[in-house]
């Protein structure tokens, strides 16, 4: 995977920050390992930077291991753990400067954070050490990783096709793909392979793919079929009702921008690139848009938003809401 951190084994400080937490996870296995190679058995301490103070970190630090093996200190949300107040007025941050220029030799320092404020701490490190940011991968990027995590990790072989999927209904998020990869591989067995059609039937639709359910209907403007689906997303497939509003409100707001596309001399082309219409989904769309003046469908979007503020502010039954709203849908569509 392109951008891996480069560990050293001489590191003595090294800072990762980002939101993947499988990653997070993955390297600093990967730094642990660097470290046995190097030095043989490990002695892993972990702290939590909510609620350890500076001195308890740094007497770990200096702090022989009975066996002589060398230390990694962990210190997880270390942006927490920076921004407290050291004995005195001295921040934490500065003492921890003081110490990443001259750490110890029997200890390495890792500090984890989901965010990160860039500073002199990080100029220092750099001189021994590494401060290195967590990437989150791209739907393309994500597919490879799926594909090859299947192999490597779950003993199947991912169809192109399926990873594919995978991705769209689950987003990009390595910890949730490598669960549902593992769920797949387990639903299989014996077999070695997954297929397109194994993630079709195992995995949740998307957001997206749920929000269609009601789209699709809205479209027709048969508003008698669209009073039957809402009971039954909502009353068979249990689907959240923030999921239907908000199937409902991003409807009005294509449709709107569609309309307004097409006066301007916008080519069909242009809108379904702009809004990411596909397939016949994104022809009834832009029909009505074209059928429509710009006026009546900005109006239509303005009230979803306004119908939307006053279901979360509790001032209109969620339900209600959602049946109001479609209709009006509807109305305008027909």
């Amino acid at each position: 995977m392109a951008g891996q951190p480069k560990f050293d084994a001489k590191m003595r400080v090294v800072i990762l920050h980002g939101k993947d937490s499988f990653l997070m996870t993955r390297y600093s296995s990967d730094l642990e390992e660097t470290l046995k190679e190097a030095h043989g058995d490990v002695d892993r301490v972990v702290f939590d930077g909510d609620t350890v103070d500076l001195a308890t970190v740094l007497d770990e630090l200096r702090t022989y291991d009975m066996l002589m093996r060398h230390k990694l200190v962990i210190v997880d949300h270390a942006d927490s753990f920076l921004a407290a107040k050291d004995t005195g007025t001295t921040s934490t941050r500065k003492v921890l400067e003081r110490y990443a220029d001259a750490p110890v030799d029997s200890a390495t320092l890792l500090l984890r954070a989901t965010t990160w404020r860039k500073g002199n701490l990080d100029k220092i490190v750099h001189k021994n050490g590494l401060v290195f940011k967590l990437q989150e991968l791209n739907e393309h990027d994500s597919v490879r990783w799926c594909i090859g995590r299947s192999g490597k990790e779950h003993g199947c072989e991912l169809d192109s096709r399926a990873a594919q999927l995978l991705v769209k209904r689950i987003g990009t998020v390595l910890t949730r793909l490598d669960g549902e990869l593992g769920k797949l591989a387990a639903s299989v067995a014996p077999e070695t392979s997954i297929s397109y059609e194994d993630v079709v039937e195992m995995v949740g639709l998307s957001r997206e793919e749920q929000a269609w359910e009601i789209q699709s209907i809205l479209l027709s403007g048969n508003s008698g079929a669209v009073m039957t689906k809402i009971g039954e997303l909502i009353d068979i497939s249990r689907q959240p009702r923030e999921l239907l509003v908000w199937s409902v409100v991003d409807l009005s707001r294509r449709l709107a921008a569609a309309s307004a596309m097409h006066a301007t001399g916008a080519t069909a082309g242009d809108i379904r690139r702009s809004l990411k219409l596909f397939g016949n989904g994104g022809d009834k769309v832009i029909s009505v848009a074209k059928r429509r003046k710009p006026k009546e469908l900005a109006d239509l979007f303005t009230d979803a938003v306004a119908m939307d503020a006053k279901m979360r502010s509790g001032n209109l039954d969620p339900r209600r809401g959602v049946e109001l709203l479609a209709l009006q849908v509807c109305k305008t569509v027909a």
